[in-house]
């Protein structure tokens, strides 16, 4: 059965997603900082934010994917940035909140990555390519909406 067109496109770094990510770390670091409690535990809680915002950051700049070929069959075809292999895959689960498209794609054997699609890092024709096919996906398996929607 027929769900879409054919959408391609490469996986580029967002610049906002990165901005936001170092902003909500500062967030975070000055919380733990005000915070009532030892400075022992002010020094581990710091030490795991900047952990974590640091492999945030380092994922979002480089992402999993290079590229990728939303079939019309549902399939997907992935360029792979570590190799340049190719893979075939699904996207497992799709949600779109405003802006922001999140594809969760899944291929061969157990691999999984997230592309978090934002207007800085997607042209505006293939941003609304997804949005419609998302939209319209007669199947039911992928899940589309706002960050209220279950």
């Amino acid at each position: 059965m027929k769900t879409g067109p054919t959408i391609g496109f490469r996986c580029r770094h967002s610049p906002t997603l990165l901005v936001a990510t170092v902003l909500v770390s500062v967030l975070a670091v000055l919380a733990v900082i005000l915070a009532a409690m030892p400075h022992w535990l002010h020094a581990i809680l710091i030490a795991c934010i900047g952990g974590y915002a640091g492999s945030a950051l380092y994922r979002s700049a480089r992402p999993r994917v290079r590229s990728v070929l939303w079939r019309e069959d549902g399939s997907v075809e992935l360029v792979l940035r570590n190799d340049g292999a190719m893979a075939h895959g699904i996207v497992q689960n799709a949600r779109v909140m405003g802006p922001l498209i999140v594809l969760t794609l899944r291929w061969p054997p157990r691999e999984r990555t997230h592309l978090w699609l934002l207007p800085d890092n997607l042209d505006a024709d293939t941003r609304h390519l997804l949005r419609t096919r998302l939209g319209s996906d007669a199947m039911g398996e992928l899940v589309s909406g706002n960050a209220d929607s279950d």
